[in-house]
């Protein structure tokens, strides 16, 4: 199956918009346009801070013996995920 090509005309000005807010979400431009078009917001890139933390839950959750509190780790870590990370459908 081919891929099939649209176009889109903007401004210089529109361009250059569009591909700043694709680099701050670590995006090709495609890419990009191709997410927002199908309903999704791309997430700027998160401060490596939070992939430090992150690792320390995980840590965390390994570490722990008690089911709940494994659980509650392993919730909390699926939500910030799923917030910070993940693009958002709009």
């Amino acid at each position: 199956m081919k891929d099939i090509r649209i176009a889109v005309r903007v401004t210089a000005k529109g361009k250059e918009k569009i591909q700043s807010k694709a680099r701050t979400c670590g995006l090709s431009t495609t890419e990009y346009v191709k997410q927002r078009a199908l309903g999704y917001e791309p997430r700027s890139i998160p401060p490596d801070a939070l992939f430090v933390c992150l690792e320390k839950l995980d840590e965390l959750e390994i570490k722990t013996s008690s089911p709940e509190l494994d659980e509650e780790i392993h919730d909390v870590l699926k939500q910030i995920v799923a917030e910070c990370l993940l693009p958002g459908k709009g």
